[in-house]
């Protein structure tokens, strides 16, 4: 079957999900964008190198992949789909988000690794409902504040950036139980991580840290701290360790 069949019988059969991975695609064909009952679209390990601003019809989209792509960009239309709650766009060659993406107010999860992506629209705080950021593995050097504004954000990875500090607006995560920054520039942590009462894991390897703020003590639930290729001594560690009983790798 090939992929207007495909798509043929999606429409036929009003399907609310749609696969079309691994098809080789470098143009999607004018016809999908005719499947307005799709709440669920994977296009993942293609070779797409844009996305047509017709995927704005498809409003009924909760879920969209389009991993393992040659995307250079997304389109402003990407907005439009507002009852969006996950979208994965990994392994591509997105240097940017358009300011649009803010109009996404139901995501939940999103998946930017491994682009080339250089920083984040300040929009990014319209995202009240979001969970799980990952944006590992790209060239971001600086975070906007607007990133500490995501009341319910559990877990956040940032790792294999270029990232030189964070700002002391991270108490305002306060959902946060996951936060991984290895792989960075790092020179210190805010005292205001103690204000993440429910952080549970601090992965912080490959930095150039060399200490631990104090009130990261009034980090209760805190079980581990990953600190491995950082300047820090073991016994600058051993001694946090034991005097706040959290286990901390070096």
């Amino acid at each position: 079957m090939n992929v207007l069949e495909m798509i043929a019988k999606a429409k036929k059969e009003k399907a609310k999900s749609l696969e079309l991975n691994g098809l080789d695609l470098r143009i999607l064909p004018k016809e999908l964008f005719e499947l307005e009952s799709l709440e669920e679209l994977s296009l993942d390990e293609n070779q797409l190198v844009e996305i047509p601003e017709e995927i704005q019809n498809l409003k009924n989209l909760k879920k969209l992949s389009l991993g393992y792509n040659d995307l250079m960009a997304l389109p402003d239309e990407i907005g439009e789909l507002t009852e969006l709650e996950t979208l994965y766009v990994g392994y591509n060659s997105l240097d940017e988000l358009p300011e649009s993406v803010g109009n996404l107010k139901k995501l939940k999860k999103l998946n930017i690794a491994q682009n080339q992506l250089l920083g984040l629209p300040n929009s990014i705080e319209n995202w009240q409902e979001i969970e799980k950021i990952s944006l590992h593995d790209n060239l971001i050097s600086k975070l906007p504040n607007a990133l500490w504004k995501l009341p319910k954000l559990r877990k956040l990875y940032l790792d294999n950036n270029r990232i030189e500090s964070i700002a002391s607006a991270i108490k305002n995560t306060v959902s946060l139980e996951v936060l991984v920054l290895s792989g960075n520039q790092l020179k210190e942590i805010p005292e205001e991580i103690g204000s993440l009462q429910n952080l549970r894991e601090l992965l912080l390897d490959k930095n150039d840290i060399e200490s631990l703020p104090e009130l990261l003590k009034d980090c209760k639930k805190l079980e581990v701290i990953s600190l491995t290729e950082n300047p820090i001594t073991p016994e600058s560690a051993k001694e946090f360790s034991d005097r706040f009983h959290v286990k901390i790798d070096t």
